[in-house]
């Protein structure tokens, strides 16, 4: 099981239990949506245990309405 986190915005932070069936699923997203934006449009932070990522607004909502069930 991964920790996701998701940083919106400065007081707003949102953590799920990724079950593993789900956590490749989850990473390939990922991967895609790094290399689809360039860096300056990045403006919120995805944590999945200890790795980060800066995504944008968009991309980290997205996610989230995809992953939404699973967050506490």
């Amino acid at each position: 099981m991964a920790i996701l986190t998701i940083n919106l915005n400065s007081d707003e932070k949102l953590i799920a239990d990724i079950p593993l069936n789900r956590e490749l699923q989850l990473w390939k997203t990922i991967a895609i949506a790094i290399n689809s934006i360039d860096e300056d449009e990045r403006d919120c932070k995805l944590c999945i245990d200890e790795h980060s990522f800066q995504l944008t607004y968009y991309l980290s909502e997205l996610i989230y309405s995809q992953y939404q069930h699973y967050f506490l």
